[in-house]
């Protein structure tokens, strides 16, 4: 019975010694916001063929305006259902067929050209149409392989790849059928995320802010990789991952925002099963060097906050579950008083008996 008072001490402690808690992106209206649409190609305009002139992106500093050959009204109804901020513009659109947007992201298809924009926080541009013209806004072009170049500017650099030969015809650039455009955020280990993005290591990522959809936003590179994010709790993530079968191991980015710290404990469950930190950036992005044993990585940056790198080593379906237990000096503080007390208690009921 001496120990009683020790053990109920020991209850109390607990509890108090860490809170849970997930962080978010700024939300607006209920919708997840990022900086807005464009960043990192500003100044370029884009333009878009099918069997004829289709659409004009035009890039600006805090915008894109998109100008098109021609309206419909079931195009308009589609754009102002993805983002309710388009109907201020759709007044204007119908005078002079140009909409300007901002936002973390949107995508649609218009007369054959499929538009897919993201920036939360990674950069991000897929099209998909005949033939894409980009007019160079003043970046530095390298080319690397015959259908991937490299573009920069100041302090940005972005990677873009193409399934058909890109050309260079001095400060433009053309491309055929498609183009997938990526800007990567993360200053610490930008370098090594690009050469995975380029040996399609890493199939996607997922920002999440939220406990509904619009609070997430979801960016599949390779391997037709899928996630859904359910949030059952403030304190846990889970994730159901797919991709294709064949394409081997992939690696999936999650964007966990800023009052994540990096020395906050992360329990990361595989399938049910605890897995283990890799062992650095490398590692963990060569998702089939270990096996069959998937592992994770945390990263984090003074910008965007915690990331974390998670391998799949094989897929058909997986969940993955992220727990977090993140300190809180508040509840440290009344851990301790209420640690010294209680223990406090318990010696005099021990000093008594």
């Amino acid at each position: 019975m001496k120990l009683l008072p020790l053990l109920i001490a020991f209850i109390f402690i607990v509890p108090f010694a860490s809170a849970f808690e997930i962080g978010g992106f700024e939300i607006k209206d209920g919708d997840l916001t990022g900086k807005y649409f464009p960043s990192g190609l500003e100044g370029c305009v884009i333009s878009c063929y099918s069997d004829k002139h289709v659409l004009d992106m035009i890039y600006k500093n805090k915008s894109m305006d998109i100008t098109f050959e021609f309206l419909d009204d079931p195009m308009i109804k589609k754009l102002i259902e993805w983002n309710t901020a388009l109907k201020e513009e759709m007044q204007k659109a119908l005078m002079n067929r140009t909409i300007s947007i901002s936002g973390p992201s949107i995508s649609f298809n218009y007369e054959g050209c499929r538009v897919e924009l993201h920036d939360s926080p990674t950069r991000f541009l897929k099209i998909c149409t005949t033939k894409i013209v980009i007019h160079n806004g003043g970046y530095d072009i390298t080319p690397v392989k015959s259908n991937e170049i490299k573009l920069e500017k100041d302090n940005f650099t972005s990677i873009m790849m193409s399934t058909e030969p890109i050309e260079i015809h001095g400060k433009n650039i053309t491309a055929y059928h498609d183009i997938m455009l990526v800007g990567f955020s993360f200053i610490d280990e930008k370098q090594s995320i690009e050469d995975a993005f380029v040996n399609k290591t890493i199939g996607g990522e997922i920002s999440i802010a939220g406990k509904n959809k619009n609070e997430t936003d979801f960016i599949s590179y390779f391997g037709n990789v899928a996630i859904n994010v359910t949030l059952p709790k403030s304190n846990k993530i889970i994730l159901k991952v797919s991709g294709n079968e064949g394409e081997g191991g992939k690696v999936i980015k999650v964007n966990l925002a800023k009052n994540v710290c990096l020395s906050d404990k992360i329990i990361v469950r595989y399938d049910g099963k605890i897995i283990n930190e890799a062992s650095g950036i490398k590692d963990i992005l060569n998702p089939n060097d270990d096996g069959s044993n998937p592992e994770y990585y945390k990263l984090a940056s003074t910008r965007e906050g915690v990331f974390l790198l998670i391998s799949i080593p094989h897929f058909s379906q997986h969940e993955i579950n992220i727990e977090f237990i993140v300190s809180n000096p508040i509840f440290q503080a009344i851990a301790l008083l209420s640690g010294i007390a209680i223990v406090g208690l318990a010696a005099l009921y021990l000093f008594k008996k």
